[in-house]
């Protein structure tokens, strides 16, 4: 079992870093592909054991340093491949229940979800400091391209006029960057969740991701660090990676309400995916999401819609 256990962890680090070598393609599917790379860790991890899954998530950031650049199987490791590692490990904790014999209390997915989080603002963090980033340096460099872009099109914008769009930019770069890192990694571990459980090794019951709600306290760290991003500095690039992960996980909560507000409804497939569609059509879909999320987390409007239960499964 050990030795079984260990292989497949090494074969999922190998896949998951095949994957990400797609970048190198330059086509259509790169993208897809690297997105798609932590799944085998996921994988390995839910159905196959922590061992596994921290092995694949070393194997994958091995190779990709050895193959491609040190600096990037580091940073592969410390944004995608541990974090993911380490979310299928949590899913799989559980201890006996007190309340019934011979039944297992298996940790809850909020604070699974929180702790997601958490470890990936960490990353970013982690990333940021890495890379060396600087956005003083990053706001002039764009800033300068931006002016060069627009002579050269013909168009006159006084460099003043860009200064205000570019410093926004700049300033929202971790948050964006938190934001994108923890839905890859909720994504991953979610579609892992499913493969894992329709092959029958999913120890955990499942329970759909739209129940997953965090506590109300979060909402007041959103909005703290969401305030710490405006400060600017080595603060503001911190809050923004807390803020940045944070505003994920609300945008998950708010597409949680959506899934539950649907439940009966007949066309509730079709208007799910017309959301999705939505979503990636027209990214700020993504803003009112967190906008409703918030304010399931503060007023409890899930409840409502259910009755003060939790719905079917």
């Amino acid at each position: 079992m050990m030795i079984r256990n260990v292989l497949i962890g090494l074969g999922a680090g190998l896949a998951a870093a095949l994957l990400y070598a797609g970048l190198l393609t330059s086509n259509l599917v790169a993208v897809p592909l690297f997105l798609i790379s932590p799944l085998p860790i996921a994988i390995a991890g839910l159905g196959f054991g922590t061992l596994s899954g921290a092995l694949a998530a070393a194997m994958a950031s091995a190779l990709i340093a050895i193959a491609l650049d040190p600096v990037l199987g580091v940073l592969y490791l410390i944004n995608y491949a541990a974090p993911v590692a380490w979310v299928a490990h949590l899913v799989g904790l559980s201890r006996p229940s007190e309340a019934t014999p011979d039944a297992q209390e298996w940790f809850p997915l909020d604070t699974v979800l929180l702790r997601a989080g958490l470890a990936t603002a960490l990353s970013v963090v982690a990333w940021t400091a890495l890379r060396g980033y600087d956005s003083a340096t990053l706001a002039a460099g764009l800033l300068d391209a931006l002016t060069t872009i627009m002579a050269d099109g013909g168009s006159e914008v006084a460099r003043g006029q860009l200064e205000p769009i570019v410093g926004a930019i700049v300033t929202l770069m971790p948050v964006l960057f938190a934001f994108s890192v923890l839905v890859i990694v909720v994504f991953n571990v979610y579609v892992g969740a499913r493969i894992v459980q329709r092959s029958g090794l999913l120890q955990r019951p499942w329970t759909p991701l739209w129940r997953v709600r965090p506590q109300r306290i979060l909402v007041l760290f959103f909005g703290l660090t969401l305030a710490a991003t405006f400060i600017g500095g080595s603060i503001g690039e911190v809050g923004g990676a807390f803020a940045g992960a944070f505003a994920a996980i609300f945008a998950l909560t708010g597409y949680g309400l959506v899934h539950a507000s649907l439940l009966g409804r007949p066309a509730r497939g079709v208007l799910l995916w017309l959301l999705y569609v939505l979503t990636f059509l027209f990214s700020p879909t993504l803003v009112v999401m967190c906008v409703v999320g918030v304010a399931d987390s503060l007023f409890d409007l899930r409840s409502r819609r259910l009755g003060g239960a939790d719905g079917p499964k």
